[in-house]
């Protein structure tokens, strides 16, 4: 009987027709049973995401801004260079921002308030600028505070440092 096929050759045309589908469905090399892998965190730009934030609540007038009453600047001209691996003027043993590491990081102790834990553990020191000096790790920043910056905001610095705190 013309175009009839057996049993058996229907059973190998659908193996055949489900290969394409199948080899879709194996073409993940990445993929790992039970293991779910997070999505990395979008890229955090100095200039574009945490420029603004300093801008607006730390580099003001008698603060980290012009006329300058803090031992660093954050002005966009100057934040890079303050920051990324100076060690702390009130905290010796931390870097400002430590990159890679938020962590460890000062800025992340003052933005938090949790200057505490290097207090009493006697590693806070008398810190003395041009402008004044400040001891016992000073206080929460920014100091005006509060309101202080949002956790939100402390993430996304958490986020620059942690991806590098590149001058970006």
């Amino acid at each position: 009987m013309k175009g009839s096929i057996g049993p058996l050759s229907t059973a190998v045309v659908a193996i055949l027709a489900s290969l394409p589908w199948t080899a879709l469905a194996c073409s993940n090399k990445n993929a790992v049973l039970g293991v779910v892998e997070t999505p990395a965190s979008p890229t955090v730009s100095l200039g574009r995401d945490v420029q603004p934030i300093f801008s607006t609540s730390c580099a003001t007038a008698f603060c980290h801004g012009a006329p300058l009453a803090a031992p660093m600047s954050l002005q966009s001209s100057d934040t890079f260079s303050s920051l990324v691996g100076v060690p702390s003027c009130e905290a010796p043993a931390l870097r400002r921002v430590e990159s890679g590491s938020a962590a460890t990081s000062y800025l992340i102790v003052k933005l938090e308030g949790t200057q505490s834990t290097l207090l009493n553990g006697g590693g806070c020191a008398a810190c003395d600028f041009g402008a004044g000096s400040v001891s016992n790790c000073g206080g929460r920043m920014p100091l005006t505070g509060p309101p202080y910056l949002s956790d939100a905001e402390i993430q996304l610095m958490r986020d620059w440092i942690d991806q590098g705190a590149k001058d970006n």
